[in-house]
């Protein structure tokens, strides 16, 4: 991207206040940000970013395979686990155990789910 600075402004940039005077021209990601951020009228666009390539869209993986799956949602929000252990003892003591196997074993899911599961934890 490029722009061309019409009036004089000051602004913030590289850890500095920095003044750009008229005329001068502007590229990259200085561009960008005062394409989108110097006052009204100071800067004119000489020439736009070119329109981003949409990458493909991926599936969300992990979710769907444990939904899909009879293992307990570990991986997913507390709230996910909790609807899926759906108060049955069983599925509580499950839960704890993939839950207590994972690197950083989430304090307040061990607690629930080792009431729920009436086991030591």
């Amino acid at each position: 991207m490029r722009v061309r600075v019409l009036k004089e402004f000051t602004a913030y940039w590289n850890y500095a206040v920095t003044t750009f005077h008229k005329d001068a021209e502007l590229e990259g990601d200085q561009a960008r940000h005062f394409a989108d951020n110097a006052p009204e009228g100071s800067v004119e666009i000489l020439e736009a970013d070119p329109e981003p390539l949409q990458a493909p869209k991926k599936p969300p993986a992990e979710p769907e395979q444990q939904e899909e799956g009879d293992g307990p949602p570990v991986d997913g929000t507390i709230d996910d686990l909790m609807s899926w252990v759906d108060g049955d003892r069983e599925r509580a003591a499950q839960a704890l155990t993939a839950e207590q196997a994972k690197d950083k074993p989430r304090s307040t899911v061990v607690k629930r789910l080792t009431a729920l599961a009436d086991t030591e934890e």
